[in-house]
């Protein structure tokens, strides 16, 4: 009797196995002959971008200060933007309420319109020690640790004394006793300092230079010689 029950139950367990890798036989044939569904991309049309692309900015916006005298109209007329989208950038309710010293955002990739001078300078006279110094540039306007004008002397040895840097408020920086030697240049800080025959200062207490300011240099006699436009 225990013989028979023991053969009767190796034989299921027989059974058993057998219907098992049975199953797993086919369910592994039946997964391998499964294609799987790619689903195919669909070319974009032509000129189209995706969001994230034109999202992506290629240039960093730069930053106005706003000068006495400005209006919500000049400063976009100067940068060739439409009033309400430079009010809207910025978040201004109302144009006509501009201070000095509030600062724009200009979006990226707008080029400064160069405003013309009205104060042109002069032309070269005969005998006359030509080219004269002009402004160069304008370093770190608007800091005053580090705002300074450049001005270098493509000509001949000049004598600077009494010529004078003028900002648009009418403030001017007036040359003491100095020359500039030929191929030389100068640096004109704004702050206090000691001058040297490379840095000269004009012991202010406050930046005078800003964004969009026309810087003028102007001799001994009051005419202008060079014009200078910070960007």
């Amino acid at each position: 009797m225990a013989r028979r029950w023991l053969f009767y139950l190796a034989l299921n367990v027989l059974v058993s196995a057998a219907t098992m890798l049975g199953v797993l036989y086919w369910w592994d044939r039946s997964h391998q002959s499964t294609a799987i569904a790619v689903p195919s991309l669909t070319p974009l049309p032509a000129g189209y971008t995706t969001p994230l692309a034109t999202a992506l900015p290629s240039r960093t916006p730069r930053v106005y200060v706003v000068q006495s005298g400005d209006t919500l109209g000049k400063i976009a007329e100067k940068f060739g933007l439409d009033v309400d989208e430079l009010a809207a950038i910025n978040n201004i309710q109302d144009p006509n309420v501009l201070a000095p010293g509030m600062q724009l955002v200009i979006p990226a990739g707008v080029q400064t319109e160069q405003p013309v001078s009205s104060n042109p300078t002069i032309t070269p006279q005969d005998g006359e020690a030509f080219p004269w110094p002009v402004i160069d540039s304008v370093l770190s306007a608007g800091v005053l640790g580090n705002e300074a004008v450049k001005i270098v002397n493509p000509g001949p040895n000049a004598t600077l004394t009494g010529w004078r840097l003028r900002a648009p408020g009418g403030a001017e920086y007036e040359f003491k006793d100095f020359s500039l030697v030929a191929q030389g240049a100068v640096l004109i800080h704004t702050a206090e300092g000691i001058d040297t025959s490379i840095d000269l200062y004009w012991d202010l207490k406050e930046p005078v230079w800003h964004s969009g300011d026309e810087v003028q240099l102007l001799d001994a006699l009051g005419n202008v010689r060079s014009v200078f436009f910070i960007p």
